[in-house]
């Protein structure tokens, strides 16, 4: 029975670890996401190399981003948003486009 709890206590730590500190998310929420889900992604770390991580994502602060624009304005209004975005979350427009399509 100990060598159990052991082995669950180990598999806990180590899955604790592979879970991200922090969710892709509109910089402007302030409530905790009510549509979260988990991607892994090919991403450039901090040392510029290419490395698969898993990343966590508020699908909900994203949705106007996921739908095709139907008029020219909205098309605008999308591509300033995800600049915007980007910007704020340090990372290519890109990068970000692919994390949140589900």
């Amino acid at each position: 029975m100990a060598v159990t709890r052991t082995a669950l206590l180990l598999i806990c730590a180590f899955s604790v670890q592979a879970v991200p500190e922090q969710c892709l998310q509109d910089p402007a929420r302030t409530q905790p996401c009510p549509h979260l889900i988990y991607k892994q992604a090919q991403l450039t770390d901090k040392q510029g190399n290419n490395t698969k991580q898993l990343v966590c994502v508020c699908l909900s602060d994203f949705t106007d981003l996921q739908t095709q624009p139907s008029s020219e304005a909205e098309r605008v209004r999308q591509r300033m948003r995800l600049k915007s975005l980007a910007a704020q979350l340090n990372m290519d427009e890109q990068t970000l486009l692919e994390l949140i399509r589900y």
